[in-house]
């Protein structure tokens, strides 16, 4: 039986947070329903160690099927992890690709190293599949978290703005998303020219070349780390003020990586010419009740860890 969801984590020297990662999908006690596979960039620290931990003996570039069929496969405990590489690669993106083309779930996700997917997350996407099977693209929402895993704010799951969408924004939060095998090979994958709008891209992609709009389900799905060492997204830079304080702020937001996403963004409206929202369809489009549950969900659990509030 092929699983219901393939996870990949892109890795680079964050080996001192990639266990919790694995852990939060190991947490999910799912069984077979679901692989993980791992794409480390050629770490320098731990974080080879950490993925042979739960590979289990499977060693690298071998696909689990392959290996349990040779004569030299000896263990009895399947291992987590179905397939996993240490190598140089183009990025996270390209990593992303190298890991869903080992891939066999029907779904497909990324999770970030430094991330966790939160308890339950799984089994809420089976019972939305099982409620709308022709759909192929689900949606959960995402806590931010700050370096001791405690919730600075919370997000929900929206629905499908067709409002927002024509004019270059889909309101999905990277791993919070959960789409088929099928939609990322008729797109043509993660584009690897991107390190750091490659989500939104791909989200305008699905809408745009196979008309696909996705189901938001309940409750959450991502626990998205604040933290200094962190390859932050634009639309974390007005909540990292409480994490770096403000002169760090200040100095990321002229770094070259900063200067290089805000071009990237540019790209990509230019690709699909389109404009960034107006405050008017912000205002018009906006998924109302959602954002005051949101609203007080984050007076309810802040400051909580994830793990007591995800149950």
């Amino acid at each position: 039986m092929l699983p219901l969801l393939s996870i990949v984590i892109a890795n680079y020297n964050y080996g001192r947070f990639l266990e919790e990662a694995i852990q939060s999908v190991l947490l999910q006690n799912m069984g077979n329903q679901i692989e993980l596979i791992i794409c480390d960039a050629a770490s320098t620290d731990n974080s080879v160690d950490v993925i042979k931990k739960y590979a289990n003996g499977l060693p690298p570039n071998v696909s689990y099927s392959d290996w349990t069929s040779s004569s030299t496969q000896n263990s009895k405990t399947p291992p987590l992890i179905t397939w996993w590489c240490s190598e140089k690669d183009g990025g996270q993106s390209d990593a992303f690709n190298k890991g869903f083309s080992h891939a066999k779930g029907r779904f497909l996700t990324w999770l970030n190293a430094d991330d966790v997917m939160l308890p339950g997350t799984i089994e809420r996407l089976k019972k939305a599949a099982e409620k709308y099977p022709e759909c192929e693209w689900f949606v959960g929402g995402v806590l931010w978290l700050d370096k001791s895993m405690r919730v600075l704010k919370c997000g929900r799951g929206r629905r499908f703005s067709e409002m927002r969408y024509r004019e270059g924004n889909v309101s999905v939060w990277g791993p919070s998303s959960f789409f088929t095998k099928r939609m990322i090979g008729a797109v043509g994958g993660v584009d690897a020219r991107y390190h750091y709008t490659m989500d939104t891209e791909l989200w305008l992609r699905f809408a745009s070349k196979l008309g696909v709009r996705y189901r938001p389900f309940a409750n959450y799905a991502w626990g998205l780390r604040m933290h200094e060492d962190a390859k932050m997204s634009g639309h974390n830079f007005s909540r990292q003020a409480e994490v770096l304080g403000k002169s760090e702020l200040d100095k990321l937001r002229s770094s070259p990586h900063f200067a290089q996403m805000k071009q990237e963004e540019m790209w990509m409206w230019e690709w699909f010419d389109r404009r960034p929202n107006t405050m008017i369809t912000r205002f018009l489009s906006a998924s109302y009740l959602q954002v005051v549950l949101a609203w007080l969900d984050t007076m309810r659990f802040k400051g909580k860890h994830y793990l007591e509030i995800c149950k």
